[in-house]
């Protein structure tokens, strides 16, 4: 990833106008213009005139296709608060954010320095940036989050790794009101990246002069008690949760300060969940008119994902990708598109394929532990999957088939290591069954070497039919092996409590981490609960050894190398350090690649307009945040 800092940002003419260009850059006031609705509010006197709203010099978005024009309402839908985090990746707005290109840019940090050994971190922030009740944001924000809510061990058990690499976290301090320093222990070259994610919202979404009344430190005792007895809370541990311990505080409840584009009006679980316009909002387009220009946002609880798809076909949402993608889906929307009521906008996704099998490194049977961990038996089971009927069946020929191999955009792309095992060949699966000894029984089934039937189990969530679709059909490959093989297609709750305590098989799921390697790399390596392929290994190296279990050393070595790869400040030698954990990956198999998928879609109204004519689709990049929403625009039918 391409990383910015003071010095590059400013060594030539040409990278400042790419940032203007690209709409990330502060200007002068421009003579600031702002929306009806608002404008009514001012003259009623509720609320301050735009000028005293905006900062000096606000960050400047150069629009898509045009500037827009204020109004109206964008249509989506939900299913439920579980479906919250499609609004949380739409208000998308950390200190360093992905561009729509996948690079690194300023945002809420107009700037940054590191320092030569990349242990030190300066950021200076947006001056004048308000919340959405107008209180100035500040560096005193951050150091809360740090100092009040990280450091308490009452608030937090542990440290977030991406925080604490090597289980150290920075020292943070601020330096003025608009500039603070975060300083590792060691070098830290991937810190500006992770900023970028998900995780990285964590430190601007807590305003300090509206939480520090429940917390403790701050709030006179009596004032807390009687706080706690409104809320009906059991301590002030739990007063402070419900206030702002869930990412989906914002929409829970009015009056949360964000920094976001929409601030919610009726909130969540509602029928109509309704987010409106912020008006302190900092950023203005390039006529400097603040944005957003769309006045509010109406979510509508859908019971399920078909019934948002059938009212994507009819124009009734203006703007969604999730609860509306999938094979099945696009080939519907593809169909549909030539009635003129929306346009399709294709999402290439970051995972490495859409579908992996993780076979369970940790299982408790000593046997199956044995088996799974044999690399010939990974392999006889790549040998051994059709991929091309999982194709032609799942993904109607338009996939591509590959192993859990980084993708070309990502810079670690391995080409032996895509193709290796792919060939389906059940001669060459059903020799390397042999030579492990796991023969023939009655009825043509294999058998155990301690004697017993050798069954496998894939454990797969019900609700994303592709991937059981594509489990019956493995699972129908390897009974040809003399595997007996059941699918066990289960809830999300139940599907992650049997991989999350280890006692599936094999679990199904898909590749992240293709184009984000060194900042999902769950599947190079057991690196978080969600590495199903060995969740007790990968406790062992979030804690450092304090639990879990110990891994095999050959597991072990890629750990330390990607520890290595953390502190490394240059690109080329990471690519080098991360050759050789391909390298593993493609000698022992940990994981199976199937599928890569097609891409699949956003929905867009044809009166919603400055949407891209691409995007990605991933976990750590949250789209569709990084391609601007606040610029997009409503027209009149």
């Amino acid at each position: 990833m391409k990383r910015l800092s003071t010095h590059s940002m400013l060594k030539s003419a040409s990278v400042l106008l790419a940032m203007l260009t690209a709409g990330f850059f502060c200007q002068d006031a421009l003579g600031f213009k702002e929306a009806p609705m608002l404008a009514e509010i001012v003259k009623a006197g509720k609320l301050p005139p735009v000028e005293q709203r905006l900062p000096a010099s606000p960050v400047v978005l150069k629009p898509v296709e045009k500037p827009g024009v204020y109004g109206g309402a964008w249509r989506r839908a939900y299913t439920g608060m579980a479906d919250l985090v499609g609004i949380q990746r739409i208000l998308y707005e950390p200190l360093i954010r992905w561009s729509p290109d996948y690079k690194l840019a300023p945002n809420l940090a107009e700037r940054w320095d590191v320092d030569e050994s990349s242990k030190v971190f300066t950021f200076h922030l947006v001056k004048g940036v308000r919340w959405s009740d107008g209180q100035p944001f500040t560096a005193d924000d951050i150091l809360f989050y740090f100092e009040d809510i990280l450091e308490d061990k009452e608030l937090t058990s542990s440290i977030p790794s991406w925080l604490a690499p090597g289980g150290k976290p920075p020292k943070v301090s601020k330096l003025d009101d608009y500039t603070i320093r975060f300083e590792f222990e060691k070098p830290y070259g991937l810190f500006l990246d992770q900023l970028a994610c998900p995780e990285g919202m964590e430190l601007v979404t807590k305003p300090k002069h509206y939480l520090k009344r429940f917390h403790k430190k701050y709030a006179k005792p009596e004032e807390l008690e009687a706080l706690m007895k409104e809320k009906k809370a059991s301590s002030w541990v739990k007063l402070f949760e419900d206030a702002a311990g869930m990412k989906e505080a914002l929409f829970l409840q009015t009056g949360f300060p964000s920094l976001g584009a929409w601030i919610t009006k009726v909130p969540a679980p509602a029928k109509r969940f309704i987010l409106e316009r912020n008006p302190y909002y900092w950023k203005v387009d390039t006529e400097g008119k603040q944005l957003p220009y769309i006045d509010s946002m109406v979510n509508e609880l859908l019971a399920e994902s078909q019934t948002i798809l059938l009212k994507a076909i009819a124009g009734e949402i203006d703007m969604q990708g999730r609860g509306i993608g999938g094979m099945q889906n696009s080939v519907l929307l593809l169909a549909r598109v030539g009635e003129g009521k929306f346009k399709l906008v294709p999402k290439k996704s970051t995972a490495s394929v859409a579908i992996l099998l993780a076979p369970n490194l940790n299982h408790p049977d000593p046997m199956m532990r044995q088996i799974l961990s044999d690399p010939r038996f990974r392999k006889a089971l790549s040998h051994g999957t059709n991929r091309d009927e999982i194709n032609k069946i799942v993904f109607r020929s338009k996939g591509v088939p590959r192993q859990a191999a980084p993708l070309k955009e990502s810079g670690f792309y391995s080409e032996s290591y895509e193709k290796a095992y792919l060939d389906y060949s059940t001669d060459k699966a059903k020799a390397l069954l042999d030579e492990m000894g796991l023969k023939i029984g009655p009825g043509g089934k294999r058998m155990r070497p301690d004697g017993q039937p050798l069954r496998l189990t894939l454990d797969v969530m019900v609700v994303i039919q592709p991937r059981v679709d594509a489990a019956e059909i493995m699972a129908s490959n390897f009974g040809n092996l003399g595997i007996d093989t059941e699918v066990k297609a289960e809830t999300r709750e139940l599907f992650r409590q049997r991989v999350q305590t280890c006692v599936h098989d094999i679990a199904i799921w898909s590749g992240d981490g293709g184009m984000e390697c060194l900042l999902d790399p769950r599947w190079y390596f057991p690196y978080s609960s969600e590495s199903y392929q060995a969740p007790l290994y990968a406790k062992w190296f979030q804690t450092g050894g304090k639990s879990g279990e110990e891994p095999p050393p050959v597991i072990k070595g890629l750990m330390e190398t990607f520890t290595k790869i953390a502190q490394t400040v240059s690109e080329e030698k990471r690519k080098e350090l991360f050759k050789q954990i391909i390298a593993a990956n493609e000698e022992n198999l940990w994981v199976i690649g199937v599928v890569y998928p097609p891409p699949d879609y956003y929905v867009v109204s044809v009166n919603m307009h400055n949407v891209p004519t691409r995007d990605f689709e991933g976990w750590k990049y949250p789209n569709p945040g990084p391609i601007h929403p606040e610029q997009f625009f409503l027209t009149k039918k």
